[in-house]
């Protein structure tokens, strides 16, 4: 054989040898595919309402998934889901409004999980319905309801005859819809008048029972989710922004619960009336169920989100919390 084939057969040898021996790239992470690590333990989830139905499934999944994990998921509040938090009742919270600084000092650790939005509601069969449809209400308008010391009439209002009495409802409980909603008004959740309901679903009912009744709550809670329609006898009440006492095109409410998301998107509704749904703990997880689980929610989970009338995140916000993980 002569030099020249030995030296080419040589280099051929060198380079097969390489290829075997090379160690392949890390395959990137198929965010659809559930862990195949066995994981266990028990822990306690607390807080939002507007995040609870959710994170109720995602907690049932997980544990078809990993038997020998145990999640308790309970419906207290944002404001109660940090005390839990803090107080070492609940290992994460449920948070549906941002960080006071008091709370961020204490080392409270959030990601990003779904977005929703707060909605003004009123029953349908309001008698000033069409005027409140056609004009709106302006955030001044809006105010004198929830944060008058004496009751308030709808005619004054709505610069109508109407001597009925408005009945107004607020939140009793520590809601981060409440807290978001005051806000709109540059006030607190504290500031907000009018009979107190606990949770979403029984400000809804409350509305329902009463024509004169005006209300706040989530956009996951005044619609229904399998048909993404707004749920018998609920109207979202439109925002006159602009003060000119008309309804313009951006204005107007949401006929379904895919404009309402979609609307969240394009920033067509209001920034302040919508946030981030975060899922906290006290400083960065490291018990590895907990990780486990928040990779979950951050992958495979989010198919979950829409199921449960809640807007999903986009990739930007996905790729963001799990390195936030690592």
């Amino acid at each position: 054989m002569s030099f020249k084939k030995c030296l080419l057969l040589l280099l051929c040898l060198i380079l097969i040898s390489g290829c075997k021996t090379r160690k392949p790239e890390k395959e990137s992470e198929n965010l659809n595919e559930p862990s195949k690590t066995v994981l266990s333990g028990s822990f306690v989830v607390s807080g939002a309402y507007a995040l609870a139905p959710l994170a109720r499934q995602w907690a049932d999944d997980f544990m078809k998934i990993h038997p020998d994990v145990n999640i308790e998921v309970r419906e207290t509040g944002t404001g109660q889901g940090i005390s839990d938090l803090l107080e070492k009742k609940a290992m994460l919270a449920m948070i549906s409004r941002p960080l006071a600084e008091p709370e961020k000092e204490a080392g409270i650790w959030t990601i990003p999980v779904a977005k929703e939005g707060v909605a003004t509601i009123v029953n349908q069969d309001n008698p000033f319905i069409n005027r409140i449809m056609k004009q709106g209400l302006s955030t001044d308008e809006l105010q004198k309801f929830f944060t008058s010391d004496s009751p308030v009439r709808w005619g004054e209002v709505l610069d109508t005859a109407g001597t009925q009495k408005a009945v107004v409802y607020a939140r009793v409980d520590e809601s981060g819809a409440a807290e978001v909603f005051a806000g709109f008004f540059y006030k607190k959740a504290s500031d907000l008048k009018g009979v107190k309901v606990n949770g979403d679903l029984e400000m809804i009912k409350s509305i329902q029972d009463n024509k004169l009744a005006i209300g706040f709550c989530n956009f996951s809670y005044a619609f229904n989710f399998s048909t993404g329609e707004r749920k018998e006898k609920i109207q979202l009440v439109p925002f006159d922004l602009d003060f000119d006492n008309k309804v313009d095109r951006k204005e107007w409410p949401f006929k379904n619960l895919a404009m309402a998301h979609r609307s969240i998107w394009l920033g067509i509704y209001p920034e302040c009336l919508c946030r981030e749904l975060m899922i906290g703990s006290v400083g960065k997880p490291t018990d590895p169920a907990i990780i486990g689980f928040l990779k979950y929610v951050l992958s495979a989970g989010q198919e979950r989100v829409k199921e449960k009338g809640l807007c999903e995140l986009n990739n930007v916000y996905i790729r963001y919390a799990l390195e936030s993980l690592q």
